[in-house]
């Protein structure tokens, strides 16, 4: 039923029953009211008949897509509650994808933060993209930002191997280049599966026996690695463990999104051995190649956590830094001795409140500035950020 048309035969199905309210005060056992009511419920079975179908024409003209929904809701204030500290948040807009995995009837979203183009409505400029579960939780799906990034205001949202899968793609002003990530919801963990799809994720097969690599000293372990040969295992602080390979990396500096470069190698573990260090967009990794193994042992992980290397009292220190993001610095360092463990470890950060004042803090011990200063003088030498 047309709307328009709908709306004027309420305005005057409501016209007559206002009649019954005028003159003469009616009687409540009279045949008017009970046509009335007739009337009433008539309206009321083609409201919801009317709305019925308006939903219907909605969910299948959308089959298959999710439009971009500009605004704010209640997702995108978790991810304000989440990011708020950025330099991103002190711009632009909110916008979401809102999407339902599991089929359950409680949505997740798919944040973005930024515009919409001004030449072309189908995109919108945003610098990184953060999801948001069910029950509120924030996970930001890139470590990197970029104001050249624009997404499409209309996304793919459909069954693919017997899960929904998100189609998250869109366009690289800068570098002129297409994309598209594909996520699903694993675990209640949101999963970039783009190269299980794609099949790019192939089982590794190292060039070498074990016998092999037993043999090569630590510089042919090295390289081995970084042309892709072999893999490396990992355990970072944090616990994780597994294993990475080059066979993806870039080692361009034209891209600085997917960067990396072969630096000195330098003593890192203070067992008098030169460890190997590949520096990156955000910082350093840094490998031990020896017994056959190449064993990566601490990396930078975003700009919250970029690693570099110092050395303070006659040791070397891994430093994990962040000194970029507004209202707090922070400085953790770690001691590795020759069997890559953690024998010594200190800290040096402030915190700023709303009003701009800042309390500072050794070894998670408040200090006044000076102290502060001093500190970093001691450790770092020069002046503080």
């Amino acid at each position: 039923m047309n709307k328009k048309i709908m709306i004027i035969t309420l305005i005057g199905v409501f016209a007559v029953l206002s009649t019954f309210g005028c003159g003469k005060k009616a009687d409540t056992g009279s045949d008017e009211i009970q046509e009335s009511d007739a009337v009433s419920e008539e309206i009321q079975e083609t409201v919801a008949e009317e709305e019925k179908e308006s939903t219907e024409i909605v969910a299948d003209e959308n089959d298959g897509f999710v439009r971009l929904t500009e605004g704010e809701n209640e997702f995108t204030d978790a991810v304000y509650e989440y990011a708020k500290e950025l330099d991103v948040m002190k711009e632009g807009e909110f916008a979401s994808y809102l999407v339902d995995f599991d089929d359950d009837g409680k949505n997740e979203a798919f944040v973005l933060r930024g515009h919409k183009d001004e030449e072309d409505d189908s995109r919108w400029y945003s610098s990184t993209v953060w999801f948001v579960n069910e029950n509120l939780e924030v996970e930001q799906l890139f470590g990197w930002y970029s104001p050249n990034v624009t997404y499409f205001s209309e996304e793919e949202f459909k069954e693919v191997e017997g899960s929904k899968c998100f189609y998250l793609s869109g366009y690289d002003v800068f570098d002129k280049n297409n994309f598209c990530y594909m996520y699903m919801l694993k675990n209640d963990s949101i999963v970039d599966v783009t190269d299980d799809i794609n099949g790019k994720n192939q089982p590794f097969e190292s060039k070498y026996t074990e016998e092999e690599l037993a043999e090569m000293t630590p510089q042919q372990l090295f390289d081995a690695f970084c042309a892709g040969e072999i893999q490396a295992e990992f355990a970072d602080i944090d616990g994780k463990t597994g294993y990475i390979d080059t066979r993806d990396w870039g080692w361009s500096e034209d891209d600085m999104n997917d960067y990396q470069k072969v630096m000195e190698p330098y003593d890192l573990d203070n067992d008098g051995e030169l460890e190997y260090i590949i520096d990156t967009m955000y910082g350093m990794m840094c490998f031990d190649c020896k017994n056959g193994k190449v064993i990566m042992f601490a990396d930078g992980n975003g700009t919250a956590s970029f690693s570099r290397y110092i050395t303070y009292e006659d040791a070397t220190w891994i430093v994990y830094q962040d000194t970029t993001h507004e209202g707090r610095c922070t400085y953790q360092l770690y001691k590795f001795d020759g069997d890559l463990q953690i024998v010594d470890s200190m800290n040096l950060y402030w915190n700023e409140d709303d009003n701009g004042n800042r309390t500072y803090y050794h070894n998670d011990e408040e200090v006044s500035e000076d102290e502060y200063n001093e500190y970093y003088k001691k450790i770092f030498g020069g002046s503080p950020l």
